[in-house]
């Protein structure tokens, strides 16, 4: 298909499992990703960015000092070879400091590579930061290009809200390719040889750990992976990883067997998926698009409204959702207090719970105001330009949250939504490597405690990753509102493609 490989410099490891193989040159740090013994990628260059500079392998500024070969063995995945670089800088301060990057394959899953990288020993600083949509630290990174005139690869993106819906993009894989999505917005990667129609040689290119905090983005025709530029400071010993897995089987196949690997490393069940009432059966939605969407029967408040909806339907639905007209909104129209106004339930969620016979609900939350009555007595950080908050580095937030709505209703489901808006909108979640992962995963452990499952709404790909971490996510929405399809004739059921990154993320 493409450029065969005739001379491998020096194989990674002496007993290699590979599926997919990697050769290195060990004096220069390049790297090469084969398939089916075809070249597939060329490594590009190693960059950092610190003390407000960039400092590159390709210049010397980072100056590759030693190789080695590593075994380890990881509780999840089992055994493990790598060829581990460190590479030496000077800081502003002339002080020698030393960043490791590592690539590794699995014995269990010999269909992997994963790319490592370390910061050593010093915090990175920066205060002039880079653009969220960019990053900081450049390991890895492949030459986007074509390779030979039998070289037939395409590639298809996810990317924007919706889990990588919106925005996804497909291609053809070459030094003129223009992507639609990288940086916050963007996901993971699939290459597949066109010719092939994605049936057979595919691999798809993922972050491995730290969902929130980095990309995949697009860099003058490199493809580069690594922590947002955005991110002022990089603490001691911060890590980061790329997967690239393969499949001879297909898009599908491939989509079916990365996500496994994924869910194992992350030791993730399914166990809530599958018991899932609002999945396993019908309910009756109230979101945009629906009738009663900001919107009551004549002559009727929401709380007689809902009752009807439950007394008068015949088909045999389970549960009702509350959209977002039930609470009250503050500054930038964000939620100022998660509880119901008495224009819209008279007699509260109680009230409501007791004429509905305890009737499971879902209820749907958007992103925090920045005049939040919660910052009062617990811990927010406020972003005043944005006009959104959120809360910071405990669980009691949302411990009290959801201890407080199921003792008033059914609440069966959450439904983060707007979570594009409270990420790129929201610029403590871009300048700081933590923020991100602490609020998705204190939700998830609330939710839990209280055997409430969540659903993510307006997701971008990194939300849906980092999932992984999270069993009580159990539904994403994969496509826009009702409404936008009917308004703009957007094909909002055409669902197919983001389901599979749903679906083999568990």
């Amino acid at each position: 298909m493409f450029i065969l490989i005739y001379l491998i410099v020096i194989l990674i490891f002496d007993e290699c499992y590979c599926d997919i193989q990697v050769s290195i040159d060990k004096l220069k740090g390049e790297y090469n990703i084969i398939v089916n013994n075809r070249l597939w990628l060329r490594s590009s260059n190693i960059r950092l960015y610190t003390d407000n500079k960039w400092l590159t392998s390709k210049d010397g500024s980072l100056h590759l000092i030693d190789s080695s070969l590593k075994q380890g063995f990881g509780l999840r995945l089992g055994y493990w070879n790598q060829r581990e670089f460190i590479y030496n800088f000077n800081s502003k301060n002339e002080k020698s400091l030393n960043i490791t990057t590592s690539i590794r394959q699995w014995k269990s899953i010999p269909a992997a590579i994963t790319f490592h990288f370390h910061s050593g020993s010093t915090d990175l600083n920066n205060n002039i930061e880079l653009d969220m949509d960019q990053i900081r630290t450049v390991f890895s990174s492949f030459n986007i290009e074509k390779l030979g005139k039998d070289d037939h690869r395409a590639y298809l993106t996810f990317g924007g809200m919706m889990m990588g819906d919106l925005e996804k993009h497909a291609g053809i894989w070459n030094s003129e390719s223009r992507f639609l999505k990288g940086g916050i917005s963007g996901g993971p990667l699939i290459l597949f040889n066109s010719t092939e129609n994605g049936q057979r040689d595919s691999i798809i290119i993922s972050p491995f750990e730290q969902f929130m905090s980095t990309s995949l983005t697009i860099n003058k025709q490199i493809l580069e992976y690594g922590f947002l530029g955005s991110i002022k400071s990089l603490p001691i010993n911060s890590t980061n990883s790329l997967i690239i897995y393969y499949s001879s089987k297909g898009i599908n196949q491939l989509m079916e067997e990365w996500g496994k690997t994924m869910q194992k490393t992350f030791n993730r069940t399914n166990q809530y998926r599958l018991n899932d009432l609002t999945i396993n059966y019908l309910g009756y939605y109230t979101d945009n698009g629906a009738y009663y969407y900001y919107n009551t029967e004549s002559n009727m408040n929401y709380q007689q409204t809902i009752v009807k909806i439950k007394e008068n339907l015949s088909i045999p639905i389970h549960y009702i959702q509350l959209d977002s007209w039930w609470y009250y909104k503050g500054l930038g129209n964000g939620v100022k207090q998660w509880i119901s106004r008495p224009d819209i339930f008279p007699d509260g969620l109680q009230g409501l719970n007791k004429k509905l016979n305890s009737f499971p609900l879902a209820a749907h939350n958007r992103y925090w105001s920045s005049d939040t009555i919660y910052s009062d007595k617990y811990h927010f950080i406020i972003d005043n330009f944005n006009l959104k908050s959120l809360p910071l580095g405990n669980d009691s937030f949302w411990i009290d949250l959801f201890k407080n709505s199921t003792k008033d209703f059914n609440l069966i489901l959450y439904e983060q939504d707007w979570m594009n808006h409270q990420t790129i909108d929201f610029s403590p979640i871009n300048k700081d490597i933590s923020i991100g992962r602490q609020w998705l995963i204190s939700m998830g452990y609330a939710a839990n405690l209280f055997n409430i499952n969540i659903q993510y709404c307006m997701s971008l790909p990194r939300h849906a990753l980092q999932a992984l971490e999270i069993n009580r996510v159990t539904q994403a929405r994969v496509s826009d509102d009702y409404y936008v399809h009917i308004q703009r004739d957007n094909p909002q059921w055409n669902i197919g493609i983001t389901s599979m990154l749903a679906n083999a993320i568990g």
